[in-house]
């Protein structure tokens, strides 16, 4: 049986595809999951980098981040590189994880820059592509001339449109510095701009002559090293073969375009490709044999129109005719024609606010033209960028697509509950239904059991090895199953490195959607591949499972593992007065993985969060473990109030938090500030606001906020914090910070229970 779902897979968010996400959120196929594939959260919009590079606009004006665009037309995004892909057996390899299958699929990733492979060029000069590596490398390495010698040498390869104008706008960049830069292009052509119109090429050479740019013709690039560059003939039949050496500060690689490596294994058949190596499309823009592989874009070639160059403006125009072929293709019908457009009006910025624009033979230069290309640029920009610059929801877009009413606009719209360990029941339901359980019987093998209440159960057996024990289960976070499944796997697995313990043995529980059986398999192995990634990296086998049938997708582990001498095992209590608490971890994921699911959250930020999730407790556990540290706990559902309060419980122990030492993933408190909240939030806070002291306006939110799979809160004695931080460092381990210190507890009023957490410092103002 077949599945009624079909699989749309973009591979890369380039000009068209980022089309195709704005055109399916305000009209969505019917049974469809569409699903993008990003080697990077940002595209960056190469129309205004020229200006970017001059510094007349910020990077956030020239970004699309595509993933609350993808959430808007209710996508499904992997941040992860795509390899290659098989038309036959219809799958897409992806980097560091299983491949995924498609019914239909379009690729839009690009071009890189010719030239790459000779000596000393990745080295040495800074290529253009890929764009969004090269805006923010470009934007440092002009910023470090400043008050350098004025007269920097600045070299420009490739004499085409791109070079042509980033020799111009970085010239501008300098000089708007008070610098007096030496520009130079050099070309293996004739002449600048070769293939445009003889009024073009005039137009240019006079504004290149007027800002006293040199042009180095007919050169070949030989190799390249820290002094600059080597160069011979460009003819290589020339009887004058002398190498000459250019001197520059900057060589900036704009050469042609180059096909990415995104080859097929090799047992695979290869999509046909042109002698320069770009995908070959037909009209329709499918691939020449596979019907249901598109391409487009700098990264395919029309095999009826070859003379069709590499410029933005043909991806922007191909945007229309994919989605409606690609409709097409999904419904059965006939598919239309591309048809490119043999001249268009070409707008090349030469910085200090003037653009060359040639069209029909003709050319102009300008402040004019300039204006006419800022509106054109920004024009096409405004209509993909979901969030402004501090990550609020832009206006315009607000009404977007499938998540318009989780803006808060419509209020009878229902409140998706979140996902991951912010799906647990609330602290005080579960308190208080534990406490009504009777003692559990004595039993002299447990060392941890349910009236500990620890991260892991522990048992002893005869010989006194101690065998550590742990369940766990979250709620899907994301529609991505292979990430889900590796995060439940590292979320199980912390709480035996919080003990100090060493995981050995696991086995699943996998609640899945009820679904066609295609679907069901494919679900179930991207999850337990995830979940195996993660095992198999920590050397846990994986002996078995079970599998039910739910609402949606749910992952769990069952986990065993050895586990340090009972009088070393590490434990919630133990903590003691004078510790410093050091925690190893950021906090926010329960804020960002609910803007995600919302199209809230920059790209960056999901993927900080991503990141932040799949990172291991390891070795943090090891190291407390050889330093003696008094307690440890995972935070993860309950916040960082409710896991601090697990290792104050029973104790006369006072914690003081410093604010300002608290560290959060990027976002988190911009989405706190914008009233953002996970819907586990509320519980945590209604559960230990009373023990917190001193809780301003600004610490309603992250306290409270639950974590995912989150980092370790360790009570460490004085003498020791020092060599543990040293240790961490040195092995590597990010975000480790002492936030703050237990003392004993003062005496409470007779009327009121005693704060345990007192909050101190400032926290900073967020920039906006």
């Amino acid at each position: 049986m077949t599945s009624s779902i079909r699989n749309v897979v973009l591979v890369g968010g380039g000009h068209t595809h980022v089309q195709i996400l704005r055109r399916w959120a305000m009209d969505p196929p019917a049974d469809i999951r569409l699903i993008i594939v990003l080697d990077r959260p940002v595209a960056a919009y190469s129309g205004m980098v020229p200006g970017f590079v001059a510094g007349d606009y910020d990077l956030h004006e020239l970004e699309i981040d595509v993933v609350p665009l993808a959430r808007r037309a209710k996508a499904g995004v992997i941040l992860s590189a795509a390899l290659s892909i098989d038309p036959i057996r219809k799958e897409i390899a992806l980097q560091g994880r299983p491949s995924i299958r498609y019914d239909l699929a379009s690729i839009d990733i690009g071009s890189t820059v010719r030239g790459l492979e000779l000596p000393g060029i990745v080295k040495h000069t800074l290529a253009t592509r890929p764009i969004g590596q090269f805006v923010r490398s470009i934007d440092a390495r002009l910023e470090k001339f400043k008050g350098l010698d004025p007269a920097v040498r600045i070299l420009v390869v490739g004499g085409g449109a791109a070079g042509t104008e980033l020799a111009f706008t970085i010239d501008a960049r300098l000089r708007r510095s008070g610098l007096a830069p030496s520009m130079a292009i050099l070309t293996a052509d004739r002449e600048l701009l070769s293939g445009t119109s003889r009024r073009t090429r005039r137009t240019i050479a006079r504004e290149i002559k007027q800002r006293e740019i040199e042009c180095i013709f007919e050169k070949r690039v030989l190799r390249a090293d820290s002094s600059g560059i080597v160069t011979g003939p460009a003819d290589s039949d020339a009887a004058d073969r002398t190498e000459i050496h250019h001197p520059a500060d900057l060589v900036v690689w704009a050469t042609g375009a180059a096909p990415h490596d995104f080859t097929l294994d090799e047992h695979s058949p290869d999509l046909k490709r042109d002698a320069a190596g770009f995908i070959e499309i037909r009209d329709t823009l499918q691939t020449i044999d596979f019907d249901d592989v598109f391409a487009c874009g700098d990264c395919a070639r029309l095999e009826n129109h070859r003379w069709v160059p590499r410029a933005g403006v043909y991806a922007v125009r191909q945007g229309p005719t994919l989605e409606r072929n690609l409709r097409a293709r999904l419904e059965g019908r006939k598919l239309t024609a591309y048809r490119p457009q043999r001249d268009f009006l070409s707008l090349l910025y030469l910085g200090q606010g003037r653009a060359l624009a040639s069209k029909w033979g003709m050319a102009f230069a300008g402040s004019s033209l300039f204006r006419l290309k800022d509106w054109i640029d920004k024009s096409f920009t405004s209509k993909f960028q979901v969030l402004d610059e501090h990550g609020n929801i832009r206006a315009a877009l607000a009404d977007l697509g499938a998540m318009a009413s989780a803006d808060g606009d419509d209020p009878d719209a229902e409140e998706m509950a979140c996902g991951g360990c912010a799906a647990k029941l609330g602290a005080e339901p579960l308190t208080t239904a534990l406490g009504r359980l009777p003692n559990a019987r004595p039993d002299e093998t447990v060392l941890l059991g349910l009236d500990s209440r620890d991260d892991v159960a522990a048992t002893r057996d005869g010989s006194g090895q101690t065998t550590l024990h742990n369940i766990d289960v979250i709620r899907s976070f994301c529609d991505d199953p292979w990430l889900v499944g590796r995060i439940a796997a590292m979320n199980a697995l912390s709480d035996l490195f919080a003990k100090g313990g060493c995981p050995r043995y696991a086995q699943a529980v996998m609640g899945l959607p009820e679904a066609e059986p295609a679907e069901s398999e494919e679900l179930l192995f991207q999850a337990l591949s995830g979940l195996r990634s993660a095992l198999d990296d920590h050397g846990v086998s994986l002996l078995g499972g079970h599998t039910t049938i739910g609402d949606e997708l749910t992952v769990g582990l069952s986990v065993t593992g050895h586990g340090p001498e009972a009088e070393s095992l590490l434990r919630q209590s133990g903590a003691q007065s004078g510790d410093d608490l050091i925690f190893v971890g950021r906090i926010g994921t329960g804020v960002v993985l609910a803007a995600d699911s919302m199209g809230h959250a920059a790209g960056t930020w999901v993927s900080a969060c991503h990141e932040e999730m799949q990172t291991s407790n390891e070795r943090p556990g090891r190291l407390a473990l050889k330093f003696e540290a008094h307690a440890s706990t995972d935070v993860t559902g309950f916040g960082f109030a409710g896991h601090l309060m697990t290792l104050l419980d029973r104790t006369n122990l006072v914690a003081r938090i410093d604010r300002a030492a608290m560290p959060f993933l990027p976002g988190a408190r911009r989405l706190w500030e914008s009233g953002l909240r996970s819907t586990a939030h509320p519980m945590n806070r209604q559960a230990f606001l009373r023990h917190v002291a001193n809780a301003g306006e600004a610490d309603e939110a992250w306290p409270f906020d639950p974590q995912t799979s989150g980092g370790l809160l360790l009570a460490v004695p004085p003498k020791k914090t020092r060599p543990l931080l040293d240790a961490l460092e040195t092995a590597a381990i990010q975000s480790t910070s002492i936030v703050g210190r237990l003392v004993s507890q003062r005496a409470g009023d007779a009327d009121s229970e005693p704060a345990a957490i007192e909050l101190v410092g400032e926290l900073s103002v967020v920039e906006k």
